[in-house]
């Protein structure tokens, strides 16, 4: 309901959801989340494609973390930057190897994203070596949009 509810279209509440969802997550499996995102001062007004697509793209990278990366520690920071919506969500987990491709057993999480993005517009790296964490980033453009 929330995905499609014309009233929850703001950077605002999309920021309440990500946070709530990470946490919880985040917390039964013991792992220590910040999470950094704009003032109610830098909101603005959200098309409903970007909002679900943007949050599936954050939940799907959040899965994945608990899920693969083996981690103590992860962070989202969420901005407004240049008429953009910038996303990026790191963890200081086992990372992979990225010229092996997508990890064994990823399924069409990665791809998926990647499509997302690209339909929105958007670019979408994943940052990445053994050892050394993963970080997910995601820039879509605001064009057209209005602050609040």
């Amino acid at each position: 309901v929330w995905a499609v509810n014309p009233n929850k279209d703001s950077v605002h509440d999309l920021t309440r959801r990500m946070r709530r969802f990470a946490s919880e997550i985040f917390s039964a499996r013991n792992i220590v989340f910040k999470f950094h995102a704009p003032g109610e001062e830098q909101d603005a007004k959200l098309g409903a494609d970007i909002r679900r697509e943007v949050f599936l793209i954050f939940k799907e990278s959040v899965n994945n973390v608990v899920k693969h990366s083996h981690c103590t520690e992860a962070t989202a920071r969420f901005a407004i930057e240049d008429g953009r919506l910038v996303l990026q969500v790191h963890d200081n987990g086992q990372g992979f190897e990225p010229t092996a491709g997508v990890p064994v057993g990823a399924g069409n999480g990665l791809p998926s994203m990647q499509q997302r993005a690209s339909d929105l517009g958007g670019e979408f790296k994943i940052m990445t070596a053994e050892g050394q964490g993963t970080t997910v980033w995601l820039s879509v453009p605001l064009a057209g949009l209005s602050e609040n």
